[in-house]
């Protein structure tokens, strides 16, 4: 009977009967909204819609511009961005320039405004003449609905300058934007809170499972940023190694060469990549455990590679980086140490004990000081700290001193070992950029936990200016 069996499923494989298997989408960059005689002007309507996504059709609570991955917006060191949010959903939402150091102040990167259902808003900024240059993204920042509305699809890329100009000899390379988003839906929505913890469906710029072509040999540039809400992707390419050349929107000094890239949320890679020999590879994103109490995933194929065609000549690596200077050896104007921490409530997290609190401020920092920070993390989970409007250098991570290749604004906490004992991280930042002088937010990229209170106010004071207009937070 068994031998019949085998025979029978044998022939089913083999027949005509039933439609063919669907060919991979091909891969392609989401479209790009440039900047034009030094003005970034867009605007983003913000509305229902119905699109597929990973294969089922989905009715979206709001979108940007009625898209799963709305454009991505290029602007230039210099340029004025005047961007108008027109909110034509039923929740009040705003939007964050996530990474960009820019004014904190309205009509700038203010995350404490509020764009009401029915309402437009309209930013005017200046991007800095010395900004850094690289990937950004922007999402929605109104309090307490991050989940809801980044989980939900809104999302975009944002790059700022050429990041490649310091090697001309790579002018002409291919460059693939992967903007990485997951969804999770329940009865055809998605969810309104959904967990970091089990399945999601994970996407490239909205496309399930897309199939990238390359040519063996040819050396390509990849930007890589984690857009969703709450999980963390581990990629790699079949042991094919990424040649990373910034993080977070930062050159760094150097190439670092791996086969396996972590992206907490938040996080931007910028990498070489070089056509493996002709063959089928995956970018497959593997399980993911953030801790003994923190959340699970399954891993999930994100692309096929397919390297085809005449090899061609490699460009050898660049070598010839721009300088930076390592904060480490400099001065330091104040130390401070930030607790983050569960708490007995599993739907609440707080930093240094409170819970976020719009109405009054955790740190007053004077505009032009150097600071240390302790990061500590009580939990046996990982979170992930990230501070608005500048970036910070990285010096230890668990007791180990971390080389200097560059800054980044997203770093993981990782897991406290045991109860009593809390993970630290040690990061420099730079509060010198006399634009970012006003109130803005530090808190978990873990968009859950944020949410659930793991965000704090800081408020950077210019030397003999005004304090800031509410109280000190109480302990």
């Amino acid at each position: 009977m068994g031998v019949v069996l085998g025979i029978a499923l044998l022939a089913g494989c083999g027949s005509d009967d039933g439609p063919p298997p669907t060919p991979p989408v091909p891969f392609a960059n989401p479209p790009v909204i440039e900047s034009e005689g030094g003005v970034l002007a867009t605007t983003l309507t913000v509305e229902p819609a119905v699109q597929t996504v990973a294969n089922q059709e989905v009715t979206f609570l709001a979108l940007y511009n009625g898209l799963y991955m709305p454009p991505v917006l290029h602007a230039q060191p210099g340029d004025s961005v005047q961007l108008v949010l027109r909110n034509y959903g039923v929740q009040s939402t705003n939007v964050h320039y996530h990474g960009l150091n820019v004014t904190p102040m309205a009509p700038g990167d203010d995350i404490f405004l509020e764009v009401e259902a029915g309402l437009t808003y309209a930013y005017n900024f200046p991007i800095p003449e010395t900004h850094p240059q690289g990937l950004f993204w922007y999402h929605p920042h109104f309090d307490p609905l991050l989940n809801t509305q980044i989980a939900g699809g809104m999302s975009g890329g944002l790059i700022i300058g050429d990041i490649l100009a310091p090697f001309p000899q790579l002018a002409d390379i291919p460059e693939r934007i992967l903007l990485l988003k997951d969804l999770k839906t329940e009865g055809g929505f998605p969810q309104p809170d959904p967990d970091p913890s089990g399945p999601t469906q994970r996407t490239i710029n909205g496309l399930f499972q897309p199939q990238i072509t390359m040519q063996p040999g040819q050396l390509e540039f990849w930007r890589i940023g984690n857009i969703g809400s709450n999980i963390y992707y581990q990629i790699s390419l079949g042991g094919q190694p990424f040649h990373v050349i910034a993080q977070d929107g930062n050159l760094q000094n150097q190439v670092i060469t791996a086969e396996t890239l972590i992206l907490p949320p938040g996080k931007r890679i910028e990498a070489l990549v070089y056509g493996p020999n002709a063959g089928t590879y995956q970018l497959q994103a593997a399980d993911f455990d953030t801790g003994p109490d923190g959340d699970q995933y399954p891993g999930q194929l994100l692309a096929t590679v397919v390297s085809s065609g005449s090899s061609v000549t490699p460009i050898p690596l660049p070598t010839d980086f721009p300088p930076l200077a390592d904060l480490s050896k400099g001065r330091i104007d104040a130390e401070r140490t930030i607790v983050f921490s569960d708490t007995a409530n599993p739907d609440q997290f707080v930093i240094d004990g409170k819970p976020f609190n719009p109405n009054c401020i955790d740190t007053i920092v004077p505009l032009g000081s150097i600071e240390e920070w302790t990061i500590q993390n009580t939990a046996q989970e990982a979170h992930v700290f990230h501070i608005h409007q500048l970036d910070f250098q990285v010096t230890e991570v668990a007791g180990k001193a971390v080389p200097f290749v560059g800054y980044q604004d997203v770093v993981t906490l990782p897991p406290a070992p045991d109860d009593d004992t809390p993970s630290e991280v040690k990061v420099i930042i730079p509060f010198d950029d006399p634009v970012i002088a006003g109130e803005f937010v530090y808190h978990c990229h873990i968009i859950q936990h944020e949410d659930q209170g793991m965000m704090a106010t800081i408020f950077v004071q210019q030397p003999g200016g005004p304090p800031p207009n509410k109280p000190l937070c109480q302990p």
